[in-house]
């Protein structure tokens, strides 16, 4: 007789699943595509050898760390320093002219968000990048960095900014030399100057609007996860939190959802770089 995978054998059970998930962490599974929540509890399942969703409930009341163990399997918390290379020579020029602005302008206000940021490696990338173009200037600049997860786990991590040295492959060696400290033993830290501009806060995307003013928002490799109207949520929460004029940037596997398409102009189209109009 072969075995009927769990998600096809207890798929009843999957609601009581979800809302346990949600009362015992504030981890709404809601707000994940079905099928693909399905598939992550499916694999715990299989890890930890267990046949039914009601099985797994026990496992979780029996040992609470497994929810650390479902939320991370949930997340995929897969990320680098300056992750897709093609993507940061873009965003360099973009920055620079967005400096430039500010310069002759009356806001001297930087202001970034990392939405989805794992381990932190993308906006300690951000704001290496910032420090590098304000050079001189940055003490004329008020630049924040907010990053934002819902693993907790991965936020810790983010917060003590300490890498093993095969994380630092794509960080540019001149960076290297200026904003790593080593810490021990093939161990660097970011530097305190790197550091003192992010902020990590535990998130969910769909709260309303969480900020304003943003000059940029990056949410790369994130929207998988969601589906379509998941996402048009989360973009509408995008462009409420964006200065006018200020920069969208998504992974290049996503795309906007075509009535958001109609409100961002695609600045580079095949790197998924947006911008809010300086009108709308």
């Amino acid at each position: 007789m072969t075995d009927t995978p769990p998600v096809q054998a207890y798929r009843g059970s999957l609601e009581k699943l979800i809302a346990k998930i949600g009362e015992a962490r504030g981890f709404d599974l809601g707000n994940y595509r079905r099928a693909y929540i399905e598939r992550r509890i499916a694999a715990r399942l299989r890890t930890v050898g267990l046949h039914s969703y009601r099985q797994y409930a026990d496992l979780l009341d029996e040992d609470p760390r497994e929810y650390d163990e479902l939320i991370g399997t949930i997340t995929i918390n897969v990320t680098d320093f300056f992750r897709d290379k093609v993507v940061w020579s873009h965003l360099r020029p973009i920055l620079k002219e967005m400096i430039a602005a500010k310069r002759v302008g009356r806001s001297r206000a930087l202001r970034v968000w990392s939405a989805g940021c794992a381990t932190g490696e993308e906006p300690y990338s951000i704001a290496m990048l910032l420090l590098d173009l304000l050079g001189d200037h940055a003490k004329d600049f008020v630049v924040s960095v907010t990053a934002s997860d819902l693993d907790s786990d991965v936020l810790e991590v983010a917060r003590q900014g300490v890498y093993e040295r095969e994380r630092l492959r794509h960080i540019p060696p001149s960076y290297q030399v200026r904003f790593l400290q080593q810490v021990g033993e093939g161990r660097f830290e970011m530097a305190p100057e790197v550091k003192r501009l992010v902020r990590f806060q535990k998130l969910s995307l769909f709260e309303p609007a969480p900020f304003r003013v943003m000059d940029l928002i990056m949410c790369r490799n994130v929207f998988i996860y969601f589906d379509r109207d998941q996402q048009v949520r989360v973009l509408e929460n995008f462009w409420n939190s964006l200065a006018r004029g200020g920069y969208l940037v998504l992974g290049r596997s996503e795309k906007l959802a075509p009535e958001m398409a109609a409100r961002f102009e695609a600045i580079v189209g095949r790197e998924r770089i947006y911008r809010r109009p300086s009108r709308a």
